[in-house]
C-alpha cells in the first residue's frame, strides 16, 4: 500500500509532501504537494502548490524546482533543484524498499468477523460485491444492510457514484421511518483512485468501520474490463481503510450470474461476491421479489441462497425474509445440491424422479449426492436418496 511522505522545509514553515503514488514502466508517479504549516486568514486552505509530478524524471524535478523558486521564492541556504532531488530519492527508496519483512508467527490472528443480515453475510473487515441486472434493486438492498447495520451501533458509510443524498435520504426515510440510522453520506463525482485521499480522510475522521461504493462501473478510472483498472481499484479500496461492500452489474455471458461485470480480477479480488436478481420486475402490485446467491466466499463456506420481498408503499418500504424455493425463477439459480435438499424434504425420492423434477442427469444426481453424502444426503429406505436427519 503506498504510503504519504513528507519533508520539513523549515526554513519557509512549510513541507514537501508525496501521495497516491504508482508505478508505471518502472518510474514512480504521483502528487506532490507544498504545504504551509502556518496558513494566514488570507489563505483559503493551507496548500501552497499542488499537482501530478514523475518523482523519477529528472527533468520533471528541474521543471518543478523553477517553477517553485518562481511561486514561493528561494530557499534559505539551498536551492530549490537540490531539496527537490533529495526528497525525490527518499520516497523512491522507501517504495522500493516497502515494507519489511516480519515473523508471519508474530502477526495477531485475524477474528474473521462476518456481518449478517437476513442470511446475507459478508467479511467484516474485506471488499464484497454484490452484483446484478439493473432493476435489481441492488443500491436499496445495500442502504437496507448498512442501516441495519447502523442500527447495531457500526459507524457506516455510503460512498455514491450514481444517485443524490437526497435520494437515499428519501430512501432510508421508507426504509426506517423517522427514526433513520446515522449514515455517513459522500457524494463522488471523480474515480475512485481520484477521490481516495478525501475518502480515506472522511473513513479516518468519522471512524467508519463499514462502506458502501455504489457502484464500481461509476467509479473506476478506466474500462472495467481492464485488469489493471479492477487492480488499482482494490489498491484504492484497502487504502481507504475499512470493510465494504461494492454494487455492480452483470455481464453478458451465459454464465451472467457468476461473476460481476469487467475483468475477472472484479471476481478474485473480493472477498466475498453475490449475485442478486429480480423475479417480479414490473412491479405492479408494489412489491419486488429478490434472490441472493452466494458465488464466492475466501474466509468461510458458501452460504444458502437467500429471498427477500420488498414492499412499496407510498410512506414505507418494508422488507421481509421470502422463501427462494417457492419460486421456480429463484431455484434456477440455485446449486443442484440446494435444489435436491428442497425436493427431499418431503421425503426421500430415487435417483430417476430428482433428475426428472430438476431437469438435468441421473448421473449430475449421483455425483451430487456423492459430493454432499453425510453432509447434506444419506441412502434412505428403498435405496432412495433422502437428507440427511430426515431417513
Amino acid at each position: 500500500m503506498s504510503e504519504v511522505y513528507s519533508y520539513d522545509l523549515p526554513c519557509l514553515d512549510a513541507m514537501l509532501e508525496a501521495s497516491r503514488l504508482w508505478w508505471d514502466r518502472h518510474e514512480l508517479h504521483g502528487q506532490l504537494a507544498l504545504l504551509s504549516s502556518k496558513p494566514t486568514e488570507k489563505m483559503d486552505s493551507n496548500i501552497l502548490h499542488v499537482g501530478t509530478f514523475n518523482f523519477s524524471s529528472v527533468r520533471s524535478h528541474a521543471e518543478r524546482a523553477k517553477l517553485l523558486s518562481v511561486r514561493v521564492g528561494p530557499i534559505k541556504n539551498g536551492d530549490w533543484s537540490h531539496t527537490l532531488e533529495n526528497f525525490c530519492h527518499q520516497v523512491i527508496s522507501a517504495e522500493e524498499r516497502g515494507q519489511p519483512g516480519k515473523d508471519l508467527r508474530t502477526f495477531d490472528a485475524p477474528a474473521c468477523e462476518e456481518i449478517v443480515i437476513n442470511g446475507l453475510s459478508f467479511p467484516k473487515d474485506h471488499p464484497s460485491i454484490l452484483f446484478g441486472d439493473g432493476g435489481s434493486a441492488k443500491s436499496y438492498t445495500a442502504l437496507y444492510l448498512v442501516g441495519q447495520l447502523a442500527k447495531r451501533g457500526m459507524r457506516v458509510g455510503y460512498f455514491d457514484w450514481e444517485l443524490s443524498g437526497g435520494d437515499h435520504r428519501r430512501r432510508l426515510e421508507l426504509l426506517f421511518g423517522r427514526d433513520m440510522p446515522l449514515i455517513t453520506y459522500l457524494r463522488c463525482d471523480l474515480p475512485l483512485t481520484t477521490e481516495l485521499d478525501r475518502l480515506r480522510r472522511e473513513v479516518k475522521d468519522k471512524r467508519v468501520q463499514f462502506a458502501v461504493y455504489d457502484s464500481v462501473a461509476f467509479a473506476c478510472d478506466g474500462a472495467p474490463e481492464a485488469a489493471e483498472v479492477a487492480s488499482k481499484y482494490f489498491r484504492a479500496v484497502r487504502q481507504v481503510g475499512c470493510g465494504s461492500l461494492h454494487l455492480a452489474h452483470t455481464n453478458k455471458s451465459e454464465n451472467a450470474d457468476q461473476k460481476p461485470f469487467g475483468s475477472s480480477f472484479w471476481h478474485n479480488g473480493a472477498r466475498s461476491t453475490w449475485f442478486v436478481k429480480a423475479v417480479n420486475e414490473d412491479r405492479n402490485d408494489g412489491e419486488l421479489e429478490l434472490g441472493y446467491w452466494h458465488r464466492k466466499s475466501n474466509l468461510g463456506p458458501l452460504a444458502k441462497a437467500v429471498g427477500m420481498t420488498f414492499q412499496f408503499a407510498p410512506n414505507r418500504t418494508e422488507v421481509f425474509v421470502s422463501n427462494i424455493s417457492d419460486s421456480p425463477e429463484m431455484t434456477k439459480h440455485m446449486t443442484i445440491a440446494d435444489r435436491m435438499t428442497q425436493l427431499l424434504k418431503n421425503g426421500a425420492m430415487d435417483r430417476s424422479e430428482l433428475a426428472d423434477r430438476l431437469q438435468v442427469s441421473e448421473n449430475t444426481i449421483y455425483q451430487t449426492f456423492k459430493r454432499k453424502e453425510h453432509k447434506l444426503f444419506v441412502i434412505a429406505e428403498g435405496g432412495k436418496y433422502g437428507n440427511l436427519g430426515r431417513a
